[in-house]
């Protein structure tokens, strides 16, 4: 902090100072309210300090947004697009985000114009031009703003900090986020456990939802957080051994919790894929497919038996041969598409086109449970394609500089799309972040990978 700096936070302070004085003076009975105005001064000086690009208050806003992304404070009805407490500090936050990054432009925006990241552009100014054909303009715009606030952001905070900087910030967040929920899981159950509805009578599952208002949610937050883990498991080791061993514990324990296949898959995966190709252990990849298949024929005697334990929650052949109801879900969104083939109907705005279809479909659903088509729906041809050429810019600077988070970032937003509609839906998610993260990371891929440390790795 400069001496500038520090004159000012007196400031601030000396001021607050003067207020609860002459406050204290008129209304002595007024005591017990000015005991929040500490907490406002620090406020204003961690303000300040954002505003000033400082590392602390800047990481400490970084913590901030990630931790409120997916937050909820309330239980909200399936229809209620209210606006609330919690959107309304959403809103604020994405707000102060997209402000903080806009005012220091200069640093970033000359790495987002290039090349590969104009389809970016592009595809995030097409984002709100659909707000022009959208049920709900305002809906759609907000949206859209978020999404767009997340991925300047990124850019802004790579291009003050280190990578790794900014990944221990994220992943601390979530270990908070992960932790809170846990308890929240034990402490109030009708909050912390997913509540489901059958024939108009509710049930408090066993899975986790902590404060992401969802099981789903909440796996996919617990899921990024060990991805990361894993692509810095050893800088994060050098900063303190029981950083690694503590957030894993602690995010695994998040996920296992929440009974859901398709993020635990999706981080073994994606870990593997790090792990094992990146480093050219070739040989440990054989050796665990070798295992794979042994397994595999002990177990295909029971194959029937298992499969529908370990892929269908109900264990009912049903839900595999439906994809547990998204295959009615495709048939309808298609339908729908060919009505809006270039515009769609808006982004975001699935969550008020398909529940006017929930008896077509079998039951009410907000999005596509597919990336590929809920942009069709939301955006039409127009968005995809400049989707897909989004990820082909990014693919190509990872292939360029060899660059593996890049490709985790990347993998982990289209295996989530495989079945879910990933970081496109509406308020910018955990997907979106990775999104943004692999638009914006600062290319070192191959100077990283060549590091001896990584050599050794397995040695």
């Amino acid at each position: 902090m400069s001496a500038a700096d520090r004159n000012v936070a007196f400031l601030i302070a000396a001021v607050f100072a003067a207020v609860i004085g002459a406050i204290f003076i008129a209304d002595p009975g007024s005591l017990p309210v000015l005991v929040a105005l500490p907490a406002v001064t620090l406020m204003a000086i961690l303000v300040w300090g954002i505003l000033r690009g400082h590392r602390f208050s800047t990481l400490m806003h970084l913590f901030v947004a990630v931790f409120l992304m997916q937050a909820v404070f309330r239980i909200r009805g399936y229809q209620d697009k209210d606006v609330d407490f919690q959107v309304i500090l959403k809103i604020a936050v994405w707000a102060t985000v997209a402000g903080v990054a806009a005012l220091h432009a200069r640093r970033w925006l000359e790495s987002m114009l290039t090349p590969f990241n104009l389809p970016c552009m592009l595809f995030l100014i097409w984002l709100f031009a659909t707000a022009l054909v959208s049920p709900n303009p305002t809906y759609t715009f907000v949206s859209a703003f978020t999404v767009f606030a997340c991925v300047i952001f990124c850019a802004y905070v790579f291009s003050m900090f280190e990578p790794l900087e900014v990944f221990t910030t994220i992943v601390l967040a979530i270990v908070a986020f992960c932790f809170i929920s846990i308890i929240v899981y034990f402490a109030i159950p009708e909050f912390g456990r997913y509540v489901y509805w059958l024939n108009e009578e509710k049930f408090v599952s066993g899975r986790l939802a902590g404060i992401a208002g969802s099981a789903n949610n909440m796996a996919l937050i617990a899921a990024f957080a060990l991805v990361v883990i894993g692509l810095y498991a050893r800088e994060f080791h050098r900063m303190h051994w029981s950083f690694v061993p503590l957030a894993t514990i602690i995010c695994g324990a998040a996920l296992v919790m929440t009974n859901s296949r398709t993020p635990l898959a999706m981080t073994l995966l994606i870990v593997f894929m790090t792990y094992v190709l990146t480093w050219r252990r070739l040989h440990i990849a054989l050796l665990l497919v070798s295992l794979g298949l042994v397994a595999a024929s002990i177990l295909l005697p029971y194959s029937d038996e298992i499969l529908l334990k370990v892929v269908s929650r109900s264990g009912g052949a049903d839900e595999l041969t439906s994809l547990t109801g998204r295959t009615e879900i495709w048939h309808t969104v298609l339908k729908l598409v060919e009505q809006r083939p270039w515009t769609g109907y808006g982004y975001g705005s699935s969550v008020f086109v398909l529940p006017e279809y929930a008896n077509s479909i079998g039951f009410a659903t907000s999005h596509a449970h597919n990336l590929a088509l809920q942009l069709l729906l939301t955006t039409g041809w127009t968005g995809l394609i400049l989707f897909i050429l989004t990820v082909a810019g990014v693919s190509a600077r990872a292939i360029l500089h060899g660059d593996r988070v890049m490709f985790a970032m990347l993998a982990f937003v289209l295996l989530n799309g495989v079945t879910e509609s990933s970081g496109f839906t509406t308020l910018a998610n955990i997907c979106t972040l990775a999104f943004a993260i692999a638009v914006t990371l600062p290319s070192m891929g191959v100077q990283y990978a060549n590091h001896p440390a990584y050599q050794r790795r397995f040695s």
